[in-house]
């Protein structure tokens, strides 16, 4: 007997109480259904009204290029609204995936066309065969209480496209979903862009909304992204808290005197190597560096991890004899908490 159908038999005999208790781990709280989103959202150009009508701040933050000429997903599609969305930007192919049968009939009967498929499917179900796309859209999904494993599905989705468009729910903490999508998702960007409200909820700010990519960025985006903060029309008392973290001799130093010298960051506090609460939290437009900023700082607005090649780092530690020794030597990657909203990985200057 094989060792894979020896521990079959072990496991069906062990007890049914902890049978049922391993399973339950994995079940959903609530069963899926069909003919749940039939009605989800409104088009009145075909005389639809559906339970949410205001999706007009949704599509504002879709970027056209990320779709225009690309293989689009859409899972979680409803009835399709999203797909003829990406269908009018000019994708290339769509496809639109969701549990519901019926949404999926009448997804077919509104848009279906030579540009888009819909296929009705499960995404807990490992063998749902899911092809490589550009973009993905997991719009309003992530916490449906039917999903049985959330968490590998965001991943499995992740890995199939370069670019992601994630949505969450009312209520929820936009920074755990920042978490999630690092954690999970394996993106190099990860940037939140605002809330969409659909008046579905009066009390809500609005469903959570991110963009998602696997482009680092170069050193320069960092300038670049604090003079675009400062020409947003905010308001006089916001603040701009920045983390940058990276290992040591990833060049934090040299990156924080660049800001300090460049014309874009006048205004912005640059402190570097310097845990000091008092100063941290009255600095209004503040960049900190520092191994631990990402723990130094209790909200941060976006978290920079500043990446470097192994080898020019080890060699920075063998022109530099101050820094060979072990703590610095093995240091290892800085430490992140569930605490930032965007998240950019940029590559530091190689040594000339």
């Amino acid at each position: 007997m094989s060792h894979f159908s020896a521990t079959c038999r072990r496991i069906s005999r062990a007890p049914r109480t902890l049978v049922s208790r391993v399973l339950s781990r994995h079940r959903s709280i609530a069963t899926k259904r069909d003919q749940w989103f039939v009605d989800y959202h409104s088009d009145h150009a075909r005389q639809v009204v559906g339970l949410r009508d205001k999706t007009d701040a949704r599509l504002k933050l879709f970027r056209a290029d990320d779709i225009a000429g690309k293989r689009v997903l859409d899972a979680g599609c409803n009835m399709g609204a999203i797909v003829n969305h990406c269908m009018n930007l000019g994708a290339r192919q769509v496809t639109g995936l969701d549990f519901d049968s019926a949404a999926v009939q009448r997804a077919r009967g509104l848009y279906g066309d030579s540009t888009a498929t819909f296929r009705c499917d499960d995404l807990d179900n490992p063998l749902a065969a899911l092809q490589p796309h550009d973009t993905v859209m997991f719009l309003s999904v992530y916490g449906t209480k039917e999903l049985e494993d959330r968490n590998s599905i965001l991943s499995r989705l992740a890995g199939l496209s370069q670019v992601m468009y994630f949505e969450g729910h009312h209520g929820d903490n936009p920074r755990d979903y920042a978490w999630v999508l690092l954690k999970y998702g394996g993106f190099q960007t990860i940037e939140f862009l605002g809330y969409t409200n659909d008046e579905l909820r009066e009390d809500s700010i609005g469903r959570p909304f991110f963009r998602c990519d696997r482009t680092a960025r170069d050193v320069d985006f960092l300038p670049a992204f604090l003079a675009d903060q400062a020409s947003q029309d905010a308001p006089q008392d916001a603040t701009l808290k920045v983390a940058v973290v990276g290992r040591s001799g990833a060049g934090k130093s040299h990156l924080a005197r660049q800001l300090a010298d460049d014309p874009r960051c006048q205004g912005v506090t640059i402190l570097d190597d310097v845990n000091d609460p008092n100063r941290i939290h009255a600095a209004r437009r503040l960049v900190l560096f520092d191994y631990r900023a990402g723990t130094y700082i209790d909200q941060i607005d976006a978290l920079f991890f500043l990446d470097v090649d192994e080898n020019v780092r080890v060699k920075r530690f063998a022109d530099d004899p101050v820094r060979q020794d072990d703590y610095n030597a093995l240091l290892r990657t800085p430490p992140v908490r569930s605490n930032f909203l965007s998240f950019f990985r940029i590559e530091a200057q190689q040594d000339g």
